[in-house]
């Protein structure tokens, strides 16, 4: 049989030869649809001789560690989501919380803070075409920056109260 380049498409075949690969092709179909298919023996025999991967799911015994690892962190991360709401009262702990994200938030505002000259830097030419959007933006950046003041000192004011002294019976 000869290797042939057909980079140029079936029409440069002859007659001759597309009927031999039609021939082929309907042989090649009757050969596997008479085939018997393998059953679930050849499957199961397949896997039982294949090597274990540990981050394979089939076999239980691998996720055990991974499993009680994402149980400890869930139950350390309730614990420490709770533990204010049992020592310091439910009020009390929707206060420590919401200062807890208003601590971590900050690091985000003085990164943002810290890039704002770039940020300008590289705005001033786009803005400086449009000249009737920039009272818009003037305002919106006026009434986003009042928001973020109003809301930090109204949680600095917030008195932190301490849970109620547990009463002693005797």
């Amino acid at each position: 049989m000869e290797i042939r380049d057909d980079a140029l498409g079936p029409e440069a075949l002859s007659e001759e030869e597309i009927e031999r690969d039609r021939r082929l092709e309907l042989l090649l179909d009757e050969c596997v649809g008479c085939a018997p298919s393998p059953g679930p023996e050849l499957t199961a025999a397949i896997l039982a001789a294949r090597p274990f991967a540990p981050w394979e799911v089939r076999r239980a015994r691998a996720w055990r560690l991974p499993a009680l690892a994402a149980l400890g962190l869930l139950a350390a991360s309730l614990g420490v989501f709770l533990a204010p709401v049992w020592s310091l009262g439910p009020a009390a702990a929707a206060d420590l919380w919401l200062r807890v994200i208003a601590a971590a938030s900050s690091g985000a505002v003085g990164a943002a803070l810290a890039a704002a000259p770039a940020l300008v830097e590289k705005t001033a030419p786009v803005l400086a075409g449009l000249a009737g959007l920039r009272p818009a933006l003037a305002g919106l950046l006026l009434l986003s920056g009042g928001t973020l003041a109003l809301v930090a000192r109204r949680l600095a004011r917030r008195p932190v109260r301490a849970a109620a002294a547990p009463v002693e019976r005797g």
